[in-house]
């Protein structure tokens, strides 16, 4: 009997232990569990930000590494006796760190190395050059080289020319860059096989450059030249609405017929950015004209747009101008390891006219990316926005989106459309997220 009881009592002892021995395995295997799920959820948090870094921040980045390269040692020493790979690196790394007198020196030598159609170095130098603004050095290494009908030089003279155009056209000479982004499409059009984002990226570059060129000349009163460079324009651009317009503005002095040819497809296209003023006194010119010139009929035809233009703005247009977008409150509250944005507006019609239609859209946008949209009705017949300080109740909207990062969330926007009619949307503002608003709790 007594050895019984001491063999249940060596059981429960060996049982106990085991129990132990297990709970102990247990809480550890629960410890690591949450450690490596903290550290992932870290190394996650940390791999989104990398995500979001900007080009100019990891330019920034590589500036300061180039600059604790170079002042550690001095890599021109000797570097004549080095081979071309060696001077054309050395080049890229003054280059990076704004050391463009070394830079070039650099980039000389590796020309000097470099095999018959190699041209990396010669468009390493023309960058140097433009940085520093000598565009007469930069222009002098390009007649340098003879066109030959190889694709590598085809290429580079391509590439040069947009480098200079950039250059141009970043300190507001317009008509220069113009001019590179004209000698860049020469070269690039003798390609058998094209791309069609870089032929499209070199005309909308030639565009906006005569865009520019021509807003100077109205500016300074030459409204003949500004014709003819938004002329130019509409060459790169056939299809681009902006210059058909200002076209239309600048004809309104020279010549209203003009004028409000350019005027008519704009009615059916983007209503709501023209100024009907100009056009509405563009078209009396015309009636005038035409009486003048005998055509009845033709001055009757102007002076009836007229007013059918005053409908058709009362009932599909709305202008930017038109409405006062008040932003009541916007609170971002970050929801355990994610932020959710949820804002307030009101809008005030400050035109003369009662609003019996109006929506807007809220679309939430990273950079050239639209992540969400939301649409709220503002007013209808049953319910218009008055005339002359008539005030909408707050209406809230709640994005569902899920940001992860303060970061992330510094480069989100959000886009306003104003619109009584679907077709004709009108971008009334671009707000960003107020920083000051995000708060860390629940």
């Amino acid at each position: 009997m007594i050895r019984d009881n001491k063999k249940k009592v060596k059981r429960k002892t060996i049982t106990a232990i085991f129990m132990e021995y297990a709970r102990t395995i247990a809480i550890s295997f629960g410890c690591a569990l949450v450690f490596t799920i903290l550290l992932s959820l870290h190394a996650r948090s940390e791999m989104i930000k990398n995500l979001y870094v900007n080009p100019e921040e990891q330019l920034k980045m590589d500036e300061k590494v180039a600059k604790q390269i170079v002042t550690q040692s001095d890599l021109t020493k000797d570097l004549r006796t080095k081979k071309y790979a060696v001077c054309l690196q050395v080049g890229n790394l003054y280059a990076t760190a704004n050391d463009f007198f070394n830079a070039e020196y650099a980039y000389k030598l590796a020309i000097e190395k470099a095999k018959t159609g190699v041209y990396t170095p010669y468009l390493r130098l023309i960058e140097v050059y433009a940085e520093q603004e000598k565009f007469d050095e930069a222009i002098e290494v390009l007649k340098s080289i003879k066109d030959l009908q190889t694709k590598p030089l085809i290429k580079f003279k391509t590439r040069a020319y947009i480098v200079l155009g950039d250059k141009y056209y970043s300190v507001g000479k317009f008509l220069s860059a113009a001019k590179c982004y004209e000698k860049a499409d020469f070269y690039y059009d003798k390609f058998s096989k094209k791309d069609k984002e870089v032929e499209k990226s070199i005309n909308v570059r030639a565009a906006n450059a005569y865009i520019e060129t021509a807003n100077i000349m109205v500016k300074n009163g030459y409204n003949s030249d500004a014709v003819r460079f938004l002329k130019k324009a509409a060459e790169y651009s056939p299809d681009n609405y902006e210059i058909e317009y200002k076209l239309a503005i600048v004809y309104s002095d020279l010549d209203p017929i003009q004028s409000v040819k350019y005027f008519e497809p704009l009615l059916n296209e983007i209503p709501q950015y023209i100024d009907y003023g100009v056009y509405s006194k563009a078209l009396m010119k015309a009636a005038n004209i035409a009486d003048l010139e005998g055509k009845p009929a033709l001055a009757k035809y102007y002076r009836y747009k007229i007013h059918s233009i005053d409908i058709f703005v009362d009932n599909k247009v709305i202008y930017k101008n038109d409405i006062e977008i008040q932003l009541d409150s916007f609170i971002v509250r970050k929801l355990w390891f994610k932020y959710k944005l949820r804002a307030q507006y009101k809008l005030k019609n400050i035109s003369n006219n009662d609003i019996k239609h109006l929506k807007a859209d809220f679309v939430l946008r990273q950079k050239d990316r639209i992540r969400e949209t939301k649409t709220i009705t503002y007013a209808n017949p049953k319910s218009p926005l008055y005339s002359n300080g008539g005030e909408t109740p707050d209406m809230e909207i709640v994005f569902g989106k899920n940001i992860f990062t303060k970061k992330e969330l510094e480069q989100y926007v959000i886009d306003i459309y104003l619109y009584k009619d679907e077709k004709y949307k009108t971008l009334a503002g671009t707000m960003k997220v107020p920083l000051k608003s995000i708060y860390s709790s629940k």
